[in-house]
């Protein structure tokens, strides 16, 4: 007979990939298992079985729960691979030992057959900084020697945990899902009610067709300019700075030359605040244009907001301020459309006050709206 044949004949385990090799090359005799010729013939054939499954199982055998596994279990070990390799689970998995692993061992040794089912463990990441939760669904199935008492533990398991975020992350995604689908469809209420309210008075303000139509149509692209950020990113709120601009732009005012400054510290606004501010903006533009800084070479318009303490809470306090602009100081007997968006909506919708100046330099716009209902993001005032 061949004598290489013989010997390899004789090496136990045989096959069984990496963690069969590792298991062949242990020194056994250093653990309580002892050395492999004298394990019996019930864990020889277990860790035989163990390691011809293809998904990941354990053994824990003895007293001490020593722990052999295959290497579809590697991936379960993680960084602890390959230093549990015949220590006792509760060194290997102390974090987990006490709580969970100790009495299902327990029961197991008794004599009853455990199953979980997507079952959460905490368990010290990888890196060593702090806890994460991993799910697992599998078994933990008696292992009896030969005089019939229960020797070891055998554990098939699978890890669940991208499943179950997986699962976790589809609810979530399905939950912003209704919520911005109720959120559209309030926002599609509430736009064709602001388009009834603009038609209605503009008309009730127009006094030709042709003056109607002007009017009506430059809201309307205000108004749009919003609703058109709002889409884009219905949460991130619209920036002030970006709405002043974008609305004096409309009237080819810019800044560094028709417009004397844009300045204020971020804020962002809430769309319904947005809506109501972008309207005012464009009226005050309108008005500029037809009476204002914008109907001379020498007008400027300079638009400013801070954020200032005050006893109610904190506010936003808006200016529009034009100069360069020869009027009569006296308030204009007509009240507009704008007139009223300013004084009357802008209370009733924004709780804000407004105060318009006609002085003999230009318009004097100044709004304070408390920060609360209007900013999308909290902006203390320094």
């Amino acid at each position: 007979m061949n004598t290489t044949t013989s010997q390899s004949r004789t090496v136990w385990p045989a096959g069984g990939g990496e963690m069969g090799e590792r298991i062949r090359q242990h020194d056994w005799a250093a653990t309580a298992l002892g050395p492999v010729g004298t394990w019996p013939q019930s864990l020889k054939t277990a860790v035989d079985i163990m390691l011809a499954s293809p998904g990941p199982v354990a053994i824990l055998w003895g007293a001490d729960r020593i722990q052999l596994y295959n290497d579809g279990y590697i991936a379960v070990a993680a960084a602890r691979h390959p230093s549990i390799l015949g220590r006792p689970a509760a060194d290997s998995w102390s974090e987990a030992y006490e709580s969970f692993l100790g009495p299902v061992f327990e029961r197991v040794f008794d004599g009853e057959a455990v199953a979980i089912e997507d079952h959460v463990v905490l368990l010290r990441r990888a890196e060593g900084d702090g806890f994460e939760e991993r799910h697992f669904a599998g078994s933990f199935s008696p292992i009896r020697d030969e005089t019939g008492a229960v020797g070891g533990v055998f554990h098939p398991l699978t890890e669940t945990t991208a499943r179950i975020r997986a699962d976790a992350a589809l609810r979530e995604s399905e939950r912003q899902a209704r919520l911005l689908l109720a959120e559209l469809q309030h926002r599609v209420r509430n736009t064709l009610a602001v388009i009834r309210s603009i038609a209605r008075r503009t008309a009730v303000t127009s006094e030709t067709a042709e003056d109607y139509a002007m009017h009506l149509d430059g809201r309307i692209d205000a108004f749009a300019r919003v609703q058109a950020a709002v889409t884009r990113d219905p949460t991130a709120g619209l920036d002030l700075e970006l709405l002043v601009a974008e609305g004096l732009l409309a009237f080819g005012a810019q800044e560094g030359e028709r417009v004397a400054g844009i300045t204020g510290p971020e804020v962002r606004l809430k769309p319904k605040a947005a809506e109501t501010i972008a309207l005012i903006i464009h009226e005050l533009a309108t008005n500029a244009v037809k009476y204002g800084a914008l109907s001379t070479d020498q007008g400027r318009i300079t638009v400013e907001w801070t954020i200032t303490r005050e006893e109610g809470g904190p506010r936003l306090v808006f200016r529009w301020i034009e100069t360069g602009v020869r009027l009569s100081g006296e308030t204009p007997r007509r009240r507009g459309f704008g007139t009223e968006l300013i004084e009357r909506t802008l209370a009733y919708e924004l709780d804000g006050k407004a105060s318009l100046e006609f002085t003999p330099d230009g318009l004097h716009c100044i709004i304070s709206l408390p920060t609360g209902g209007v900013l999308a993001e909290q902006v203390l005032p320094r």
